[in-house]
């Protein structure tokens, strides 16, 4: 099993990768929807302000990604599906879990697109306010999603020993579960700040043993 973590533009590193040397990119772009991430005045005072999310205030393109790998998935992809080919499926990620509706977080549940099926699937966990911050490596990227879910994702549609992509790598979350289901993993996050966050949660994972049945 491989890890490669690049700091810097994707678009630009992707350039300079070999032809098929990717067989799925999985990753959670920025939008272009100029997220406002200052969550301080959340959970009752207690949430955080983030950095602003880099290329959030332009359109996603996604086709560039979607020209590397077999399997795509892309989420928030409900802002930028007219960009998409219109075959494929839907991932719902209910943030709920098996809790009521919060006040205090975006929304009941986040979508990703997935061409690799054309049903619609859903992965269910708590993931907002208290239930997010502590969580173990919780709280590091405003728009983080949990190891449990990206896990899930890798495991039901690419297979054990193949490199996945995230060109956009935020806080390292979908590192930590290739490294932790036996994939190759390529990274890129333009951002230094979160660039050492991911460095250094996935350097943790590869220390930790692999086990059974993971």
């Amino acid at each position: 099993m491989t890890v490669e973590l690049h700091l810097g533009d994707c678009l630009e590193v992707m350039r300079s990768m070999p032809d098929k040397s990717v067989d799925a990119v999985i990753t959670d772009p920025p939008y272009g929807m100029s997220l406002d991430t200052d969550y301080s005045g959340i959970d009752n005072g207690g949430g955080k302000k983030y950095k602003r999310v880099e290329g959030d205030d332009k359109r996603f393109d996604p086709n560039p990604f979607l020209a590397l790998g077999k399997t795509h998935i892309f989420f928030g992809a409900q802002y930028f599906c007219h960009s998409l080919p219109e075959v494929g499926g839907w991932i719902v990620f209910n943030k709920r879990g098996q809790g009521k509706p919060s006040e205090i977080c975006f929304g009941d549940c986040e979508l990703a697109w997935c061409d690799s099926m054309q049903s619609v699937r859903m992965y269910s966990e708590q993931w907002h306010g208290y239930y997010r911050t502590a969580k173990a490596g919780g709280g590091l990227h405003p728009t983080q999603k949990p190891v449990g879910l990206m896990k899930w994702c890798i495991e039901k549609f690419t297979h054990e020993g193949d490199t996945i992509l995230d060109p956009f790598m935020g806080s390292g979350t979908t590192g930590v579960a290739c490294v932790q289901t036996g994939r190759n993993f390529i990274g890129i996050e333009i951002d230094p700040t979160y660039f050492a966050i991911a460095e250094r949660r996935i350097a943790e994972a590869q220390l930790q043993p692999r086990l059974e049945g993971m």
